[in-house]
């Protein structure tokens, strides 16, 4: 009698068509490492951002500003900040023209928390306005 048992092999793709396993497996890897490293940056971003926005414990507030005279604009201050740190304000002033024509920066000793300054700003010609750049 002859042997009717199917002849039973693994079935393959054709050779080239889907790629090779290994390839495969080096394109899942590469793209593992590429998320990870995207992870990574984008966790590192946020927390430079997050030490940046709380890191910052001086607040200012320009409260008022009055023009003395052609060389004399007066800012008034409200600085926030903790009572054992020092702080400093930089303060200036604009012509009409948009140009600066005085600047200065103030120092806050260490004392109390919340402080109020007026600075008296030198300038070199009529200043229109008095603004806080920052405070540090």
């Amino acid at each position: 009698m002859a042997d009717t048992t199917p002849d039973v092999r693994p079935v393959r793709p054709p050779e080239g068509r889907y790629g090779r396993r290994d390839e495969k497996q080096a394109r899942t890897r590469g793209k593992r490492v590429y998320y990870v490293t995207v992870a990574l940056v984008v966790a590192l971003v946020a927390a430079i951002g997050y030490k940046y926005a709380s890191g910052q414990s001086v607040n200012g507030e320009l409260q008022t500003f009055q023009v003395i005279s052609d060389h004399e604009v007066r800012i008034t201050l409200q600085v926030s900040k903790p009572s054992d740190q020092a702080a400093s304000c930089t303060v200036r002033s604009r012509d009409a023209n948009g140009d600066e024509v005085g600047r200065v920066s103030v120092s806050i000793p260490k004392g109390s928390g919340d402080a109020q300054t007026t600075v008296l700003l030198k300038t070199t010609a009529r200043g229109t306005t008095g603004e806080l750049v920052g405070c540090s």
